[in-house]
């Protein structure tokens, strides 16, 4: 529980695809759902609906021109068979990064395990899938 600003969660992570067409076709293969979507050409923004409460965010090119730097090193997705969303995720246009593997955690205070695998979105974007084990 965030005691700062309670109920705070995820809504949405954006990427800039460098195909639109071809970034929402790729999301759609991985079950995400138009929810949403505003302007025209460069200006397109499409909302993805992820399906438990969370969205992708489109964006047809790279409207912050005000951005200097930094990025996000992944985008992580919680599923249930971590081998099934790397195959379906490459069957779908992604590029292996790390085939689906099962790595124990030396963690503290809880031990616990993790099966991940990572790929390579159409727009570069690193995405892992991972389950906790």
């Amino acid at each position: 529980m965030n005691r700062i600003l309670p109920n705070i969660q995820i809504h949405h992570i954006a990427v800039v695809a460098e195909d639109f067409e071809a970034t929402i076709a790729f999301y759609e293969k991985l079950g995400f759902v138009k929810y949403t979507g505003w302007g025209e050409g460069d200006e397109r923004i499409q909302l993805m609906d992820i399906g438990n409460g969370s969205y992708m965010e489109v964006f047809a090119s790279n409207q912050d021109s005000t951005r200097v730097g930094g990025r996000f090193v992944h985008l992580a997705f919680a599923v249930e068979d971590v081998e099934q969303a790397f195959k379906t995720a490459i069957a779908a246009g992604a590029t292996e990064k790390i085939a689906p593997k099962v790595v124990p955690l030396e963690s503290s205070p809880k031990k616990i395990g993790i099966n991940c695998a990572f790929v390579y979105g159409l727009n570069g974007e690193v995405i892992e899938f991972f389950r906790e084990i």
